[in-house]
């Protein structure tokens, strides 16, 4: 991935250094940040610069968790970035209690990738990017992703700009979001958006629904399958216990498992079943292993 050249870094704070509980490399770091869960990362000089909601940071990898620094001026980002990144360790202890002891296929996919975790983003940001990945590869859908900050989102600090709102979504012809070469998708993205505008409170009223209701829910929007929905679910409302399914994960439970003629809900159904509570992380460690190999 190239370096972003467009960042001036002199308005920026010194590093400061976040502890985490379980600290990653910089190859897990960049599978965090780069992997196919969030879109808003790039490369840069240090490590990785990006915006996490209305918040804009840079990320480097730091002997006891990652280093980081912010656009001087904007509000502290410290508290946010903990919870983004879950410094806390909830999910090391979640990885621990998957079955990788007794499942070598697993315990493979695992090897070499301490640290990797689920970011926890927000519910409006991982839907309006998840519309976006249906038939796309993770560089066709960041490239997508950036399209609609730079044309339709607000400007944050550091030279970044914001994911557009629902509001602006709905007020977009479907030409313009075309120009953001969503193809087919800028309908499903004008239809959502139509749906979500003025209910800023849709994410906290699905908020204490079980996972399989709150799935249910999201498909009721335009576009969100049930892969989709499993990632909004697992992505944006931090449930680990969601397993989405697409070509990477089919692909490594007919490896590892030999469920060959299976159809993807039924492939979502084992990995429930067989990797429990943290499914989800689970189908994180399986995915980075199928796109780059055993570590």
């Amino acid at each position: 991935m190239p370096v972003d050249p467009d960042i001036d870094r002199a308005g920026w704070t010194a590093w400061r250094e976040l502890a985490l509980a379980e600290p990653v490399s910089a190859e897990v770091l960049g599978e965090i940040l780069d992997g196919g869960q969030s879109f808003r990362w790039r490369r840069s000089p240090d490590g990785w610069v990006g915006a996490f909601g209305p918040r804009v940071a840079e990320l480097a990898p730091a002997p006891r968790g990652v280093r980081w620094r912010q656009p001087r001026g904007a509000p502290d980002v410290e508290v946010a970035l903990a919870r983004y990144l879950d410094a806390e360790g909830a999910q090391a202890r979640a990885a621990d209690a998957l079955p990788w002891r007794s499942d070598a296929f697993l315990a493979r996919a695992m090897e070499g990738r301490r640290g990797l975790r689920i970011l926890r983003q927000e519910p409006d940001e991982a839907l309006l990017a998840f519309l976006c990945s249906s038939n796309k590869q993770v560089a066709q859908i960041r490239v997508m992703v950036a399209e609609l900050a730079d044309r339709l989102g607000e400007p944050l600090a550091g030279g970044l700009r914001a994911l557009p709102t629902w509001e602006r979504l709905a007020r977009a012809p479907e030409a313009e979001l075309r120009a953001c070469r969503l193809g087919y998708r800028a309908a499903f993205i004008r239809d959502t958006a139509r749906r979500l505008a003025g209910r800023p409170d849709w994410a906290a009223a699905l908020a204490g629904l079980p996972t399989a209701e709150l799935e249910a829910r999201l498909a009721e929007l335009p576009g969100v399958g049930p892969k989709v929905a499993a990632c909004v679910a697992l992505f944006g409302f931090g449930r680990l216990d969601a397993f989405p399914v697409d070509t990477w994960i089919d692909q490594a439970l007919v490896e590892g498992y030999g469920l060959d003629g299976w159809n993807r809900r039924q492939l979502a159904r084992f990995g429930a079943a067989h990797y429990g509570p943290a499914a989800g992380l689970a189908q994180q460690f399986l995915f980075a292993a199928m796109r780059s190999g055993p570590a």
